[in-house]
């Protein structure tokens, strides 16, 4: 009987490993989406950053045409002052350059303005860049980590399961069913006894029984939850 108790216990070790093993199996893939989200999240910090500065880029290079283009208007006008006849056509043209100098002003200083945001940008770029980069090194790291525990894994889940299929032929047809209808009703069907107290439900055992499921000579059940009673020994 001792052998078939032990051949029990580990039975149970067994298959409670498998179902940790499997609620594991389970939660990979979003362990691992979950991952490559923070990765995607990365990139798009990164993305966002740059699509700033191209924007800026884009607004300076565009004032600056309007800069060019104002100083041409500029140009021709001063050249029309000196071919307007009249007055009114005079004060007109000053007008116009007075508008265009003014425009040209407040586009240059758009211009700084931008500038000093692109050098700030920039700047924050290359730190955002170099951070983002050690970041995705990091979860990339994790994926390869996780995925070699996901492969290990695999290799002990066929281990256990082998190792089930030959404890479950080694235990005798009786004791198995017994083992089967004990853990569909209590979800474990075997539990270790320590300082006189089943360690399925911690109800106290009492002390003759106790002394002779120490021997583990024979098979007793905790009064109390019915499961099959175990001693591991000292260090269990």
């Amino acid at each position: 009987m001792k052998e078939q108790l032990h051949l029990l216990w580990r039975l149970q070790g067994v298959e409670a490993a498998l179902e940790e093993a499997e609620e594991e199996r389970r939660r990979y893939p979003q362990y691992r989406r979950d991952l490559e989200r923070q990765i995607e999240e990365q990139e798009e910090r990164l993305r966002r950053a740059q699509e700033e500065i191209e924007e800026l880029e884009r607004r300076r290079r565009s004032l600056e045409r309007e800069v060019e283009e104002n100083r041409e208007r500029i140009k021709r006008s001063k050249i029309r002052l000196l071919e307007v006849k009249t007055n009114k056509e005079y004060e007109a043209v000053l007008h116009e350059i007075e508008w265009a100098e003014q425009a040209s002003s407040q586009m240059e200083e758009e211009i700084l303005t931008i500038l000093e945001e692109l050098d700030t940008k920039q700047e924050g770029l290359r730190s955002l860049q170099q951070e983002v980069k050690r970041q995705q090194e990091r979860f990339q790291g994790l994926i390869e980590e996780l995925e070699e525990r996901h492969k290990r894994l695999e290799e002990q889940v066929l281990a256990w399961q082998r190792e089930k299929e030959e404890l479950c032929r080694k235990v005798t047809p009786e004791l198995f069913s017994m083992y089967n209808k004990l853990k569909e009703k209590r979800g474990m069907a075997i539990a270790l006894v320590k300082d006189e107290a089943c360690q399925g439900c911690y109800v106290h055992i009492p002390p003759q029984l106790y002394n002779e499921v120490l021997k583990n000579e024979r098979l007793f059940t905790c009064p109390n939850c019915q499961r099959i009673l175990y001693w591991k020994g000292e260090d269990g």
